[in-house]
């Protein structure tokens, strides 16, 4: 049995359904029962309702388990010691694999959630447990969360330069993999980056989805207060805000290098789908009203 972690979220479901897709037995970890649902639908035989940084919701996860897929919270300050404490506990249980959701260039220390992975990337290999190390780059669904103003406004708004290029991937293409290393032998001892073939700037997938869509739209780069005050308002802590605006300016200064699509081609056995396949497979999905 795999028990996944985070498993609610975009990324685990999209993993849990190429498990489900692969027969694989999997259990998750919780806080709600309306993610839980949520990851039933897309192929959990098993739910856990509980805490992550509790040791005895843990250790109740953990029973009977055979692997590890851990999907930490994004911007906590304490994602280290999640981390830790899941690890710790896995070693007792004696998993075969521990499979970490990292993420590409965690050694830049000015992205405080990269910096927190990559402390969690050197406590599970020193933990000696069988590790396998997932690090893919930003995805190109996160497009999504401006769809509906991109739709009505025609402007892709991002809070750092729309010029400089950021190495991007599809999270389905990353499911796939996941799945692969979870589900086929030879996958642990090792660190894998994900990106697809090559980086773009976000005025480039506006032009992307410009063309896709026959529709004017165009990226154009938005003030940080205006998510800063948002993110007040909707009770994001300290902690948050800080490493999201860190982030918009690393960013603006460097973008996001990378873009060597050459191993997660490896590990699909074809190559990652670039910027238009993703495009084109979007805008199908999702229609303008």
């Amino acid at each position: 049995m795999i028990l996944m972690t985070g498993a609610a979220g975009p990324t685990g479901l999209s993993i849990l359904r190429q498990l489900a897709a692969r027969g694989a037995d999997v259990r998750i970890l919780g806080r709600s029962e309306e993610g839980a649902e949520r990851c039933r639908a897309a192929g959990a035989r098993d739910v856990v309702l509980g805490d992550f940084r509790s040791d005895a919701d843990i250790k109740t996860a953990l029973a009977g388990v055979d692997k590890v897929y851990h999907i930490g919270p994004r911007f906590q300050g304490d994602e280290f010691e999640i981390g830790a404490r899941l690890i710790d506990a896995a070693k007792v249980e004696g998993v075969s694999q521990f499979a970490f959701h990292s993420l590409v260039h965690p050694m830049c220390r000015q992205l405080l959630h990269h910096w927190e992975k990559l402390r969690v990337e050197e406590y599970l290999i020193e933990s000696l447990v069988p590790d396998t190390i997932l690090s893919p780059t930003m995805y190109m669904q996160n497009i999504g969360l401006e769809w509906p103003t991109i739709l009505e406004t025609g402007i892709y708004r991002r809070f750092y330069s729309v010029d400089i290029p950021l190495s991007v991937v599809d999270l389905d293409d990353v499911g796939e993999a996941a799945a692969i290393m979870l589900t086929e032998d030879g996958w642990t001892g090792g660190a894998f980056e994900m990106c697809s073939p090559r980086p773009l700037s976000h005025a480039g997938m506006a032009k992307v989805f410009a063309d896709v869509t026959g529709r004017d739209i165009r990226a154009e780069k938005a003030d940080i207060q205006i998510w800063i005050d948002a993110a007040e308002k909707r009770g994001e802590g300290d902690y948050a805000i800080k490493g999201f605006v860190k982030m918009c300016g690393h960013y603006d200064q460097f973008g996001l290098p990378g873009g060597n699509g050459k191993v997660l081609g490896m590990i699909l056995g074809r190559p990652p789908n670039d910027y238009r396949a993703f495009a084109e497979k979007w805008a199908a999905a999702h229609p303008s009203a």
